[in-house]
């Protein structure tokens, strides 16, 4: 992700991260990860910072993650994730959502956002993906 950053900043591309408070094997997890990724922590934004931006995004990328970006738990009330906050990707002009399988998360739903049309799915490793797309954006 890191490098695709840099690739995308050089083109004029505003970048900003965005984890979700319990993303992770545990809180603090991810946070972890992108400081060992040499992240800026400037560009780290907390929930309550981003979710505004969203709407005013041309993508969003989001790696892995399933319910919390699921659309349900704003807009489902029966559904058990209704009322948990969640990253707002989903009002983002796109989205790529880049995981392994569409198998549900730890709450067991199905999540909206996977079905959206303007949601584009990309199955497989991350780091590999990734890595992929920065190799066709540099050609």
């Amino acid at each position: 992700m890191k490098e695709l950053q840099e690739l995308l900043e050089t083109k004029g591309v505003d970048v900003k991260y965005a984890i979700h408070p319990v993303a992770g094997r545990m809180p603090g997890h991810m946070n972890v990860l992108l400081a060992e990724a040499n992240i800026s922590y400037d560009k780290l934004l907390e929930l309550e910072e981003v979710n505004p931006l969203f709407g005013e995004a041309d993508v969003a990328i989001v790696l892995g993650a399933n319910d919390v970006v699921n659309p349900a738990a704003r807009t489902d009330q029966s559904s058990p994730i209704y009322g948990m906050p969640i990253l707002d990707v989903d009002k983002a002009q796109s989205v790529v959502v880049i995981k392994r399988s569409m198998a549900s998360g730890f709450a067991g739903v199905d999540n909206e956002l996977f079905y959206d049309p303007k949601t584009m799915m990309v199955f497989g490793d991350a780091k590999k993906v990734l890595a992929q797309v920065v190799a066709a954006l540099r050609k």
